[in-house]
């Protein structure tokens, strides 16, 4: 029995910690809207699911109310559990990326034989830390992560061996994407 309490008293603390992020991370939506970003440039910043989103943009709601329900839902997804331990601060972090001026950041462009890396570079193109981490099936913490993550792989492998290691399929795939974009 006193297990049982202990579970329940655990998940109900992780839950409103869940909650608590949530409203945070709503906050920083309200915040970007009010500096002029639509929808779409919130959901490529911020990894939301993007009902939450709208909810905030529509400003008629209690932003606990929308974290509350996003956070219901992200369970009610989950097969009842509650999702995974997610590092809320290195969260904002990555997402604070894409407001650090583009100066300040070397662009990696993947070419068709390798290339090496700095330790600036890689500093920059990696997760922080350094840590790799899977999250809800997520590999990283956001799509940036992933994003930048890929970019240093592939610059670093280059484009003739990254086409070499890819199933047929996905050849095929690749091929058909890029002749819909007509480069």
């Amino acid at each position: 029995m006193e297990g049982t309490f202990e579970n329940t008293l655990q998940e109900h603390f992780i839950k409103a910690e869940l909650i608590a992020e949530m409203s945070c991370t709503l906050q920083i939506v309200k915040r970007l809207k009010g500096m002029g970003f639509n929808v779409k440039q919130v959901l490529k910043i911020i990894e939301l699911p993007e009902s939450a989103v709208l909810r905030v943009f529509t400003g008629k709601e209690d932003i606990r109310k929308i974290a509350e329900d996003t956070v219901k839902q992200q369970i009610a997804e989950n097969d009842g559990k509650i999702p995974g331990y997610r590092d809320f601060i290195k969260w904002v972090e990555n997402a604070l990326q894409y407001f650090e001026p583009e100066e300040d950041r070397e662009e990696l462009i993947p070419v068709e034989e390798p290339q090496r890396l700095t330790c600036e570079q890689w500093a920059q193109y990696t997760p922080y830390e350094n840590k790799l981490e899977l999250f809800d099936g997520q590999a990283l913490a956001d799509l940036r992560e992933r994003e930048n993550m890929i970019i240093a792989l592939i610059y670093n492998i280059g484009l003739k061996h990254l086409v070499k290691i890819l199933p047929s399929e996905s050849k095929i795939i690749l091929k058909e994407l890029l002749d819909k974009q007509q480069l």
